[in-house]
């Protein structure tokens, strides 16, 4: 293995992994190329905690609302667009989702 192979991959996924019945058991986040953090919000858990000073954008999963969300956005950084970045999160997000669908534990 070489030290090229250990440069990050360009999403990273996330969530509280010990589960304590508190506000964060649902939260999860994707983490873009180390210097951009994105909540996924679903609809269903968390719609009135979504701050609309934030740059963000709403995507659907077999009739399931989600809003990909911006903590912290350093796309310009890299040169990127900030909205092509969260589509590109989404179709990594979405990617989970249907592997979690097909690969029931």
């Amino acid at each position: 293995m070489t030290m090229e192979e250990f440069d990050l991959p360009e999403f990273i996924f996330g969530e509280f992994p010990i589960k304590d019945g508190g506000f964060n058991d649902e939260r999860q986040f994707i983490f873009h190329k180390g210097v951009s953090l994105i909540e996924i919000i679903a609809f269903d858990e968390f719609i009135h905690v979504i701050d609309s000073s934030k740059i963000s954008k709403q995507y659907s999963y077999f009739g399931e609302d989600f809003s990909l969300t911006y903590h912290t956005n350093n796309t310009e950084h890299l040169g990127l667009n900030p909205m092509e970045v969260l589509d590109k999160a989404w179709e990594f997000y979405r990617d989970y989702l249907i592997w979690e669908d097909t690969n029931e534990h």
